[in-house]
Parts: C-alpha cells; sequence; structure tokens
C-alpha cells in the first residue's frame, strides 16, 4: 500500500545528501533508500539499516496497529475526494445552503464555498434580469417570447435578482458564502420539525448535562442555519443573540438592509412604469406601497448599522416564528 515514506535523496553538485524516511519495524531502525511503483499499482520500498551518521528527522512505525490507521486515513482522503468532486458537480445547488453549511463543508472536506455560492447565484442572477426584462418590454407594448421558467413574473423576478446581486456581492466582493433565503426557512422548519417528538413517543432519559449540551449544540446548529435572517429580528433580541452565539448583527443587518432596499426599489421602479398601462392603476399603486415602506425602513436601518446599533424590520415575526428556540434562556439556566 503506498505510503508517505520519502527514499534518500543524493548529493548532487548543488545539495548536499539527504536520509530517507526512517521506519521502525520489529525494534530495529531502518531508512527508506528507494520507491518505486511496483506491477500491482502499489509502491515498492527499499530499506536498509539506518546508519548512525544521519540525524532523524523523521520516523514512521511499520506494524500492524501503524498500518491500520494509515488504510483508515487512506479511506477518510478517498472520501473527503469523492465528497468534493461532488459538491463541485452539485455546486448549483449546494450554493443555495447557508453560507455557515458552505463554509463547514468547505473545511471538512475542500468543497469550494465561494465558487459554489457563485454557481448558484449567477443563475437566477441571469433568470431574475430577463424577467425583469420581459416584463418592462411587456408594459412597453412589445412582447418578448420566453417560457416562465427562464423568465419569472415581476415579484418573483425581482426577489431573484436582487438576492442573488447580493450573493454575488458577496462572494466575489468580500470572499464569503451566501445561501438563499428560501433554503434558510426550510432548513428552519424542517430543523423545528426535528426537534418535535411524535405523539406517544418518549424522549430518552438522560442526564441534565448531557440533555443541556445536546440541546446547544440543536440550537447552535438552527442559528447557523438562520443567521442571515436573524437581522431582522428586534435589536434587543439581535443582542441576546450576539451574547449567546457571537452574532454578527450589524454586519448581517448590512446586507439584509441592502437585499430589501435593491427588492424594493426595483419593484417600485416597475409598479412605476407599470403605471403607464391602461386600466389596473389601483392595483398597482396598492402593490407599490408595502414596497415603499421597506425601501424607507431600510434606510433607517442602514443609517442605524452606520451607528453601531442593530435595527429590526417589520418583517421579524416571521423570522420570530423560526427563531423562538435560540431567544430562550440558555440550557444551564433553565429549571
Amino acid at each position: 500500500m503506498p505510503k508517505s515514506w520519502t527514499p534518500r535523496a543524493p548529493r548532487t553538485l548543488t545539495a548536499s545528501e539527504h536520509p530517507g524516511t526512517a521506519v521502525e519495524w520489529a525494534g530495529r531502525l531502518f531508512e527508506v533508500l528507494d520507491a518505486a511503483p511496483g506491477s500491482d499499482g502499489g509502491i515498492r520500498y527499499r530499506l536498509a539499516p539506518w546508519e548512525d551518521r544521519h540525524a532523524i528527522r523523521r520516523m514512521e512505525r511499520y506494524d500492524a496497529v501503524s498500518e491500520q490507521i494509515r488504510e483508515g486515513e487512506r479511506r477518510d482522503r478517498s472520501a473527503d475526494a469523492a465528497k468534493r468532486r461532488l459538491a463541485i458537480l452539485l455546486a448549483p445547488l449546494a450554493g443555495l445552503l447557508p453560507g455557515q453549511i458552505q463554509k463547514k463543508m468547505e473545511r471538512d472536506f475542500g468543497a469550494p464555498a465561494v465558487w459554489m455560492t457563485i454557481a448558484s447565484a449567477a443563475p437566477l442572477f441571469v433568470i431574475g434580469f430577463l424577467g425583469v426584462f420581459r416584463n418592462l418590454v411587456g408594459m412597453a407594448g412589445a412582447a418578448l417570447t420566453l417560457p416562465a421558467l427562464l423568465a419569472p413574473p415581476a415579484p418573483v423576478a425581482v426577489y431573484l435578482l436582487a438576492e442573488s446581486a447580493l450573493r454575488l456581492a458577496s462572494a466575489i466582493g468580500a470572499g464569503e458564502p451566501m445561501g438563499t433565503l428560501a433554503t434558510v426557512l426550510a432548513l428552519a422548519l424542517w430543523g423545528a420539525a426535528r426537534k418535535t417528538l411524535p405523539v406517544g413517543e418518549v424522549a430518552p432519559e438522560l442526564d441534565g448535562t448531557r440533555r443541556d449540551d445536546e440541546e446547544h449544540a440543536r440550537d447552535r446548529e438552527l442559528f447557523h442555519v438562520l443567521e442571515p435572517a436573524l437581522a431582522l429580528l428586534a435589536p434587543a433580541e439581535q443582542e441576546q443573540l450576539a451574547a449567546r452565539f457571537g452574532f454578527d448583527a450589524i454586519g448581517w443587518g448590512r446586507k439584509t438592509a441592502i437585499l430589501l432596499l435593491a427588492a424594493a426599489v426595483l419593484n417600485t421602479l416597475y409598479d412605476l412604469a407599470a403605471l403607464a398601462r391602461p386600466g389596473g392603476v389601483l392595483g398597482e399603486v396598492l402593490w407599490s406601497l408595502p414596497a415603499v415602506y421597506l425601501a424607507v425602513e431600510q434606510i433607517r436601518r442602514l443609517r442605524s448599522f452606520k451607528e453601531g446599533r442593530p435595527a429590526g424590520s417589520v418583517l421579524g415575526p416571521l423570522v420570530r416564528r423560526f427563531a423562538r428556540p435560540l431567544l430562550g434562556p440558555p440550557p444551564a439556566a433553565r429549571i
């Protein structure tokens, strides 16, 4: 089986001799003189007794236990390489996951988190742009024939364009992966369902410390999933999350404010352009009011962030429903 042993490097005109890897085998010390590929696809190592004139810089053991450890490490590396290739292949989907999950994939098996975000955001940005463009062309009296999958209705197109632009800016400009809000909420629902025991099922008896540790681990997992949306909560709740989980209220608040402001402005511009069409004026005006309110709110929030103060949003109650487990006292303080 191939090992990480290196053979002796002979003396040259520009470099001195360096001994090969020192190998302890059956209580004796050997030096790796040569390593050549074998006919069976492995590596054939040639050893010789260690010479005392050499200093030992690196020593390996050759026994059954060491070989089992090496085989386990080889399997882990092979599994990590397979996971990395799968993550790259599924990057348009993996990039939809929350940024913290993408970072964990990068730490665990080398998945390129930033590029996964780009691979998932770029197609959605194009789809959002085509949707907005088709609607603007339609308001001008022309027609652009595109399927709804490539050019969705105006509200969906505006949202995709704004969110994807923010995600691309986060990945390319700041080097930070970022998922979609829809995925965040879906994972939060799934996490909430996991924490709820089916009717009639009894939770296993655990000692207090173990139960608290497991509960805190679940809460931290939920926190990382919801982190991009937590900046919409009330300032007091954000401060509580900062104290308990290290939540970056200003950083995430600024990102959410920019995203919502861009979506609100694009939607308002679309509604103003739609007013030029005959009929449906009242509906367009009523639809634009929430967007105008959101735009004003985000400007106010951005001012608060500039002063170093967290700021919530009218959308906070929607997030609070999923974040409620994170807003209670920490496990150690519960009775």
